[in-house]
């Protein structure tokens, strides 16, 4: 009998050792993934404020090139109506490069100056707006360029 009672407590001692053991390598691997949790919320917060930086850039961008480009719509719409009410003149600068340089022109002295039908001076009146809006997107496209991208590429060097 007597050697039973320190069998029995070396079993116990044993177990209570591998209950330990493995409770505690349970408690490492738990730790383990709340820090690897905690690393990535983080990771994910900073890309969050930096997604949310963007779309203030990006927002801030857009309203201006739109207020631009909204100020040269109506600049050109008001040309086009001072055009139509001869207010103003529309001049094309244009040459002929099959008359020759000895031909001399003959003249009326009453003669109006030549204009551009109405298709030609609506089509040159579209295509001015069109340059607005080409001219607008591309410098969006460059701001956008500079102020975010780069700016990315940039932050993302210095981490």
């Amino acid at each position: 009998m007597n050697w039973k009672i320190p069998l029995i407590v070396a079993l116990l001692l044993t177990s209570m050792s591998g209950a330990t053991l493995y409770y505690r390598t349970l408690y490492y691997d738990a730790e383990k993934a709340r820090k690897i949790a905690v690393s990535d919320r983080e990771k994910q917060q900073v890309a969050f404020e930096q997604l949310s930086r963007q779309i203030q850039t990006v927002t801030a961008l857009d309203r201006k090139h739109t207020k631009e480009l909204e100020y040269d719509k109506k600049l050109i719409t008001q040309l086009e109506w001072d055009v139509a009410a001869n207010r103003r003149r529309l001049r094309v600068k244009a040459t002929c490069s099959n008359v020759s340089a000895n031909a001399t022109s003959s003249s009326l002295d009453d003669a109006a100056s030549a204009r551009l039908d109405y298709t030609a001076q609506r089509n040159y009146f579209t295509l001015r707006r069109r340059i607005e809006i080409a001219e607008q997107q591309i410098n969006g496209l460059q701001d956008y360029v500079r102020r975010v991208v780069l700016s990315h590429q940039q932050e993302a060097k210095n981490e």
